[in-house]
């Protein structure tokens, strides 16, 4: 199914973000990639962005120095210049491990 040319925008505002969001997490040792799910029917609230983490160990160093909810602030303030509005960050970003 072809996506709808709002579908479209919003897809290339969000890659953008997500783009921005990587280079961030870059900088967190035991940083591996991101990947997202979305369903742009329910869009913002479908959003969910996974930080993946090399390990159990890099992942529990990171929620301790709260590197989440540095993350989520920081694709709140990212999207919202791109005039995308998050209701609540918490649930649209999460850290795990990679297997």
């Amino acid at each position: 199914m072809k996506m709808s040319k709002t579908g479209q925008r919003l897809n290339k505002k969000l890659l953008s973000v997500l783009t921005q969001l990587n280079e961030e997490a870059t900088q967190i040792k035991g940083f591996c990639h991101l990947s997202h799910t979305i369903q742009f029917d329910n869009f913002p609230s479908s959003l969910l962005v996974y930080c993946h983490f090399s390990d159990e160990h890099h992942l529990h160093a990171a929620h301790h120095i709260q590197t989440e909810t540095q993350l989520q602030s920081f694709l709140h303030k990212t999207l919202l210049k791109n005039g995308i509005v998050l209701k609540n960050p918490k649930h649209n970003l999460k850290l795990k491990s990679s297997p």
